[in-house]
């Protein structure tokens, strides 16, 4: 017995004087968000968990309103026919269980709640309202503790066909995009996840530049499965298809490759949780420690160059 007794005073004490000893799993907080969005908001998260878990004292929960394509008309006039249909259930979660918006909203106490606008409109802020306040009213029905940000999406790669029919820049796009997004976080008293600042920021950083035209590949004749060289890229860029014996070389100019990704997520780590990107040590396979380094601090500056509450 006096042993026994010997033996639980010492545990007590030790948990009480060994720092993080039995009180591992309550200093982890937990930060649940919402992503309202489209394949941006996926790549943007494809990473973050594993980030977050990597730093240690936080777990981020995620929950995706997101469907490809998808605009902010869509989703509020998605959440419109929601609201008198039960069966419109556009959205899936985990195990596949389908929500409405005004449903998902309300599944979990969710901490934050993200906006943004379809890429190929990013640039173009008259395309966010009246569907934007539509889906703001929505959130602070449902989810009234959750605080709304807006996800500034990024640029396409330069040789992007759109960017050549609209007649603009990569630049002049991120210029648009940046102002747009700014306009509407203003309005709502939002912070931004300046995620495409970040993209920006690493592209014109010198020695970081991205080769667009590799000029020893033959475009017009292409032989599978030869590909073009696209060093510094951050979109997936060119791949090849296959489509039973076809194969088709095809441009993803727009959605993020695994360094596209992992630099998104780090913003979004950082802006969730107030934790240094930089104190990270997650780095997805296929990406470098010079990178992933490089990444971190990118990713970290265009957190801290943001007013605090609405971002410049």
């Amino acid at each position: 017995m006096k042993a026994f007794h010997v033996g639980f005073v010492f545990a007590i004490c030790h948990a009480l004087l060994v720092p993080g000893a039995g009180a591992q799993e309550t200093d982890v907080r937990t930060v649940r968000v919402l992503t309202i969005g489209n394949s941006f908001a996926q790549n943007a998260c494809r990473y973050l968990e594993s980030i977050a878990d990597s730093e240690g004292s936080c777990r981020i929960v995620i929950g995706t309103a997101n469907i490809g394509g998808c605009t902010l008309e869509k989703h509020a006039a998605l959440a419109e026919k929601s609201a008198t249909d039960p069966d419109q259930k556009p959205y899936r979660g985990d195990a596949g269980k389908r929500y409405s918006l005004q449903e998902y909203l309300a599944a979990d106490q969710w901490d934050y709640v993200t906006l943004q606008q379809m890429s190929a409109l990013s640039y173009k802020p008259e395309s966010y309202h009246p569907y934007v306040e539509q889906l703001v009213a929505i959130i602070r029905e449902h989810a009234p503790q959750a605080e709304i940000l807006v996800h500034q999406t990024w640029a396409y790669r330069p040789d992007s066909p759109l960017l050549k029919s609209d007649g603009i820049t990569q630049q002049e796009m991120y210029r648009r995009l940046a102002a747009a997004y700014d306009s509407v976080a203003e309005q709502l008293n939002s912070r931004i996840i300046p995620v495409g600042r970040a993209f920006q920021s690493a592209r014109n950083t010198p020695g970081r530049e991205v080769l667009v035209i590799d000029p020893e590949f033959d475009y017009d004749n292409p032989v599978h499965p030869a590909l073009p060289k696209q060093t510094n890229s951050l979109v997936t860029g060119w791949s090849w298809r296959t489509d039973g014996d076809k194969k088709t070389l095809r441009l993803d100019f727009k959605h993020g490759n695994n360094q596209g990704c992992f630099l998104a997520g780090l913003v979004w780590y950082e802006v969730l949780t107030g934790n240094d990107a930089t104190e990270t040590s997650y780095r997805p396979q296929g990406v470098s420690e010079e990178d992933a380094a490089f990444f971190r601090r990118v990713a970290h500056q265009a957190v801290a160059s943001r007013k605090p509450g609405i971002a410049k």
